[in-house]
């Protein structure tokens, strides 16, 4: 004969989510002893910040470059170099196909001949 088996689920409310679950995600900061992390930092001053350190960032070769941040962004976003890459690939594809196209039509339209 089968077990019977008791599944209970307990449904929280919008607000009341917040005061059992830490949402600021603190848990996963790393921390040491001489220097705890500390999100005080608004966007703005981090783009601030980036800002000022644009042209002192690497271009490549770590994580900690502009490629870096780059990936690490698009991986964010669920896209890749790659993809974008194969987008403009396949646009170009399609940029020459109707260059084609036009240029076969004027051809049959005008009536000239192209040597």
């Amino acid at each position: 004969m089968a077990e019977q088996i008791t599944i209970k689920k307990t449904i929280y409310s919008a607000t009341s989510i917040n005061n059992i679950i830490n949402t600021n995600f603190t848990q996963l900061a790393k921390t040491t002893k001489e220097s705890p992390v500390t999100l005080d930092m608004s966007i703005n001053d981090f783009f601030s910040k980036y800002d000022e350190l644009f042209y002192e960032i690497p271009l490549s070769g770590s994580d900690q470059s502009h490629l870096g941040l780059a990936t690490r962004s698009l991986e964010y976003l669920d896209l890749s170099i790659d993809d974008l890459q194969n987008e403009i690939n396949f646009l170009r594809e399609e940029n020459i196909d109707l260059k084609n196209q036009i240029y076969t039509s004027s051809k049959i339209t005008t009536g000239s001949l192209v040597i």
